[in-house]
């Protein structure tokens, strides 16, 4: 599928400049783009390899030096050149209607345009959305709602209670409303499962990224500001891969969860908060809102708005960076601490 230079920039609307007639087949990195394939330069650091790529356009920034090549001008390069991808690889939507092997419960409501893949089951009282996919081999619950051109990826599974916004998107291998870990002891030893019944509620724009795990909450878990006791996921927060929600936890709007993030139960999480991967936080504290906790980091109690936090227990990365330079001299101050010793020892005697 080709695409004149000039359709692109009238449909990205950038500017152009070059051949608008240049005919582009593809996408690819600037390593490896060919003469009729358009890449992207963030910045200055890309001049090198922009300089010696063979491709036939870029996407740059407005004050990049392209040396007369032919390329787009735009305010956010990678952006811009993701909004490009499905212009030459666009996904291939499943048809609306209800698989012939698909089992849907009889009062369940589907709106229009609405897709059953096959071996999906849908529960009873499930009310998906207009527009909404639902792929092979998801699971819905009873009293599920989905909400408007929503994304449930095959071996999805939405347990009863789970309330999805529009256009969310659920990867594959997601389990949403699953027991949360919560037990109770008795005097005679045995453990007693607390029902966790109060589901999980998603904002619109969200995306639950594969094999992510979020928990459903019980009754004594309602937090301040929230009419729910529900697990409370806001508006664009964006999951990766195995990440770990547990019961009662909330995410404010734009919030992101890289992959391998674990929160334990009542963790409240503000908006635009980023957790980098394997990093974690424990339960029952306040996550404030612009916090940026670094890879493998472990908070393990409130935080202050816009801190950059790093290691375990999690601290200000200015400290962070003196600690591990101490830890680095810890060797040689050893070896210091045993001459003094030795010296003590023999002026001692």
């Amino acid at each position: 599928m080709a695409h004149r230079l000039a359709e692109l920039a009238e449909t990205l609307g950038l500017t152009l400049e070059g051949d608008p007639e240049l005919a582009i087949r593809g996408l690819a990195g600037l390593e490896d783009a060919g003469s009729d394939e358009l890449s992207f330069a963030a910045g200055p650091k890309y001049a090198k390899a922009f300089a010696r790529s063979s491709a036939g356009a870029c996407i740059v920034p407005p004050d990049f030096d392209a040396g007369g090549r032919a390329v787009l001008r735009s305010q956010a390069p990678y952006l811009d050149f993701a909004r490009a991808v499905p212009l030459f690889l666009p996904r291939p939507e499943p048809a609306s209607g209800v698989h012939a092997l698909a089992a849907l419960a009889a009062d369940a409501q589907l709106e229009e345009d609405v897709s059953i893949g096959a071996y999906a089951v849908i529960g009873e009282r499930a009310r998906i959305g207009a527009g909404t996919r639902i792929h092979p081999h998801v699971t819905v619950y009873p009293d599920v709602r989905i909400g408007r051109d929503c994304q449930i990826h095959s071996g999805a599974h939405l347990r009863q209670g789970v309330v999805l916004g529009d256009r969310v998107v659920v990867q594959s291998g997601a389990v949403i409303g699953s027991d949360g870990f919560g037990f109770v002891s008795s005097s005679d030893g045995t453990r007693l499962r607390v029902p966790h019944h109060s589901g999980v509620v998603i904002g619109d724009d969200t995306e639950i990224g594969a094999n992510t795990t979020i928990d459903a909450s019980h009754p004594a878990q309602a937090r301040r500001g929230r009419d729910t006791s529900a697990t409370w996921i806001g508006r664009g927060v964006k999951l990766d891969n195995l990440v770990q929600v547990g019961h009662g936890s909330s995410l404010g709007d734009g919030s992101t969860l890289c992959a391998q993030v674990g929160l334990a139960g009542s963790t409240q999480v503000g908006r635009h908060v980023t957790f980098g991967g394997q990093s974690a936080a424990g339960g029952h504290i306040e996550i404030a809102d612009g916090t940026l906790v670094g890879g493998r980091a472990g908070v393990t109690s409130d935080t202050k708005p816009g801190e950059q936090l790093l290691g375990f227990p999690a601290m200000d990365r200015r400290l962070f960076g003196r600690v591990a330079a101490a830890w680095r001299r810890l060797p040689e101050l050893l070896r210091r601490v045993r001459r003094i010793e030795e010296r003590l020892e023999i002026d001692g005697k």
